[in-house]
């Protein structure tokens, strides 16, 4: 305790610039929390669930897709029915569907997740309010229960727990809400999560029978189980994959397309993960090095602090204080601001937190719908104790270097103020240190700021100034084939007519989401050797001109070539430059027929070539340009409206919604983006990753100067320090100079060395010490009661004039020094203490 009184008055003596590095820790440990903390959510953290480590999914492995849970239902029934190896299985659709919620008012587009009665029970979660869906909730009612997120029911209902039995009305039919979700529960994703989830039953009410057809050729469920105790995942595999070839064995092959096998759920599903881990791990490494070196500045000023205060560690020593009393001093007087930082380190990462969530990038499923966000990152155990032992370590880091530094105080040094090498290589290891770790983070930055600036200067191949981007999902609202052609003319027409808007187009997929369609594509008669080597998309007529792609020959896509195929007549299509260049090189691909197909089977002429067009991005910015074909027909219920304009393209998006509203008041767009913000969103991890990484070298930078300038400064504050008075230490222990050191030594004296008042030091006048006092301080007597310095001459000079040894004029005013203490002390310990 009195340790640590000691290190709070020593806080107190320099309460500002104590605080400035009680900041400047706090910002690095609130900086290195808070990506932690978004590490930890996304990579680290398991499942909210009952022992995770034993859920596992199955899952095909394609090549240039990766790991997808695509099965028939028959499957899930087959390991429902016969698996001996797990103890529980469920499925749940492959991705979140849109609805059209009308009750309660207002009405919205919620993402419904239909699921198994045994989902939560092979979980084992349990509802925050009410209850889950049971095997019971799989058997024909009347109503049909729906569990509600958290995020939905704090954003819908206000968190009011009365919201358990309300009546909610989707696409038309009425669902009653019977359980409100854990906030931390995400099901088997880590990052999103729907907003609500609905028995399996419900899949026909909700317009996707056909994905449910009885006799199990429907696509697109999500197969996961549990392990039974002790049960290997090897051998579960194995099980698992004989019920698949035994589900498969009557099947068409399909080409390139694997077998199944088990990955385990521990840490959940994140499509963040696949995309964007490399990056958090960047930024973890990033935050890991600003806390180190901002520790390592740290314990340099306190170095320098410690090397002015070496005197009075050699006062500490000569007193009988034991090198391991002095070590604890130092570090109990960097506590206070090890706490400090720590707590204000905390209290920004709760600040900064919440705007990290928001900063990350948008994730969408396989046909680019977007998923709603739900990172749980937030100030928990883990990343408390993260915080904690961070700031501990940085204490013992910047606590240890005076600490040693002072437990090293040589008496013999600071007796001759001598300079100490040991201790001068270890402010030169620091100085190097922090060198080294300036220049990576700022090298680092750079290249991070350089690769964000190149992706901005890439030329996407199409108008990124004046497009406008309307996503619309018309599944569930009854539309057929015909009449949904129909309204997406009307709409185009509509659209067109407002004033200041160029054209308008719909595609099946837009540009610049991360998704997008391929094939498997060969020429007329030849053999399909890619998997995926082609990309494709669905647009309307006038789409390279809305976008500002350029015919380079042939001819664009016109109305007639979006009619439905016919068995014996070839698909009109318009290709790029790449595709002509891949599978054409050096012939007119006008003409020309190509197919799909699968891997080592013969391409049918399935597509006739009608036009070229120029080049452009697809997925992202990153993507290199790839073989892409154009079809007119649009096969799909969610499109994206791209209108072209002359004016800027945010002043028609209410105009555009209130074009879509005369013709289906019950419809909404899902997304509304200019094309600049679309290109924003493909770049959002370079960004973060430049964002970050600029903050973090600019730390290094520190205003208007370098640290680099900083560290310079604080070398030679250091040097100050170090040699601080030691002819003055000399004199005092009886050393003696020549007759011209004290013009030496004080230029501008007159080389006087008796002027009164005097002061001897090495440094301007004020840093030296006042003789007298330095010397009433210094005066040790033995027991004899012999009152000489340590130089051996007396010093009780009784007359008042110079010691006769000594040229500097020592003499006593009163005409006698009184000696402190008494008793024989051991010659070492014999030395003048100047504070």
């Amino acid at each position: 305790m009195n340790d640590l009184r000691f290190g709070l008055r020593m806080f107190g003596r320099s309460p500002l610039a104590n605080i400035a590095i009680a900041v400047l820790l706090a910002i690095a440990v609130g900086a290195s929390t808070t990506i932690f903390s978004l590490f930890d959510a996304v990579l680290l953290r398991p499942l909210p669930v009952r022992r995770p480590e034993q859920l596992v999914r199955m899952v095909r492995r394609f090549p240039r897709i990766g790991a997808r849970s695509v099965f028939k239902r028959a499957y899930y029934e087959a390991l429902r029915d016969h698996s001996t190896t797990l103890a529980g299985v469920f499925a749940a659709t492959g991705q979140y569907s849109y609805f059209t919620m009308t009750e309660p008012l207002p009405a919205e587009q919620i993402t419904v997740h239909l699921v198994t009665p045994e989902y939560f029970a092979v979980l084992g979660v349990q509802a925050l309010y009410g209850r889950a869906l049971t095997a019971e909730d799989a058997k024909p009612a009347s109503t049909v229960p729906m569990v509600l997120s958290y995020g939905f029911w704090q954003r819908r209902f206000h968190t009011d727990p009365k919201a358990l039995g309300h009546s909610v009305v989707i696409h038309g039919h009425p669902f009653v809400v019977v359980g409100i979700l854990p906030r931390e529960f995400n099901g088997i994703t880590a990052d999103t999560a729907p907003d609500a989830r609905v028995p399996l039953r419900a899949l026909p009410l909700l317009g996707d029978g056909a994905m449910d057809a009885p006799n199990g050729s429907g696509r697109g469920y999500e197969v996961a189980g549990r392990l039974k105790p002790g049960v290997t995942r090897e051998r579960a595999q194995a099980e698992c994959l004989a019920l698949f070839e035994s589900v498969s064995r009557n099947e068409p092959p399909e080409g390139s397309a694997p077998g199944m096998e088990l990955e385990p759920l521990e840490r959940g599903v994140s499509i963040l993960r696949d995309r964007s881990g490399g990056v958090l791990e960047l930024l973890m490494a990033a935050a890991g090095l600003l806390l180190l070196l901002v520790t390592v500045n740290i314990a340099g000023l306190l170095l320098a602090r410690c090397t002015a205060r070496q005197q009075e560690m050699a006062m500490r020593l000569a007193v009988g204080a034991t090198r391991a009393r002095l070590i604890r001093q130092m570090i109990m007087e960097c506590l206070p601001l090890g706490v400090l930082g720590s707590a204000g380190g905390l209290g920004l990462a709760m600040v900064a937190i919440p705007l990290a969530v928001r900063a990350l990038p948008p994730i969408r499923d396989p046909v680019a719908n977007m998923l709603p966000l739900a990172v749980d990152a937030h100030i928990d155990g883990r990343v408390l104790a993260f915080s904690v032992a961070a700031s501990v370590l940085a204490l013992l880091l910047f606590g240890l270097a005076p600490a040693l530094s002072a437990s090293s105080t040589s008496l013999d040094s600071v007796l001759r103020a001598a300079r100490s090498t040991g201790r001068g290589r270890g402010r030169k290891i620091l100085v190097c240190v922090q060198i080294a770790l300036c220049t990576l983070l700022l090298a680092g930055a750079s290249l991070f700021v350089r690769t964000f600036e190149n992706l901005n200067s890439v030329n996407p191949g199409f108008d990124r100034s004046r497009i406008a981007t309307f996503t619309l999902d018309l599944s569930g609202l009854g539309y057929t084939p015909k009449t949904e052609k129909a309204f997406l003319q009307k709409l185009i027409t509509s659209v067109s007519e407002i004033p200041g808007v160029l054209s308008a187009a719909v595609a099946l997929r837009g540009v610049m989401r991360g998704r997008g369609m391929s094939g498997n594509v060969g020429q007329e008669g030849q053999r399909v050797t890619d998997f995926l080597n082609a990309n494709a998309n669905m647009v309307s007529p006038g789409y390279f001109e809305t976008l500002g792609m350029h015919l380079l020959a042939g001819r664009g896509l016109v109305e007639s070539d979006a009619s439905p195929p016919t068995p014996n007549t070839p698909t009109n299509a318009v290709i790029n430059r790449a595709f002509a260049e891949r599978f054409f090189s050096g012939r007119n691909p006008l003409g020309k027929r190509f197919g799909l197909g699968p891997p080592g089977t013969v391409a049918k002429g399935q597509y006739v070539i009608v036009g070229v067009v120029s080049d452009a991005k697809y997925r992202s910015l990153r993507e290199p340009i790839m073989p892409l074909y154009f079809l007119g027909e649009i096969r799909s219920e969610s499109v994206v409206l791209n209108v072209r304009t002359r004016v800027l393209p945010q002043s028609i998006f209410q105009p555009v919604s209130k074009a879509l509203a005369s013709l289906d008041p019950s419809l909404a767009f899902l997304e509304v983006h200019t094309m600049e913000e679309e290109l924003s969103a493909s770049t959002s991890g370079e960004r973060l990753m430049a964002v970050l990484a600029s903050l973090f070298g600019g730390a290094c930078r520190g205003g208007r100067g370098s640290w680099l300038i900083r560290i310079a400064g604080l070398c030679r504050g250091t040097a100050r320090a170090r040699d601080r008075h030691p002819h003055g230490f000399r004199r005092t222990a009886g050393g003696h100079c020549s007759a011209d050191e004290p013009a030496k030594l004080h230029p501008g004296s007159g080389g006087d060395p008796h002027r009164p008042g005097r002061r001897i030091g090495c440094g301007p006048v004020g840093s030296g010490a006042d003789l007298w006092s330095f010397a009433e301080r210094s005066c040790i007597a033995d027991d004899s009661g012999d009152s000489r310095g340590l130089g051996g001459h007396d010093r009780n000079d009784r007359s008042g004039h110079a010691c006769s040894q000594c040229p500097t004029g020592f003499s006593s005013p009163g005409g006698k020094l009184k000696a402190r203490g008494s008793g024989t002390l051991p010659a070492e310990s014999r030395l003048s203490v100047y504070r």
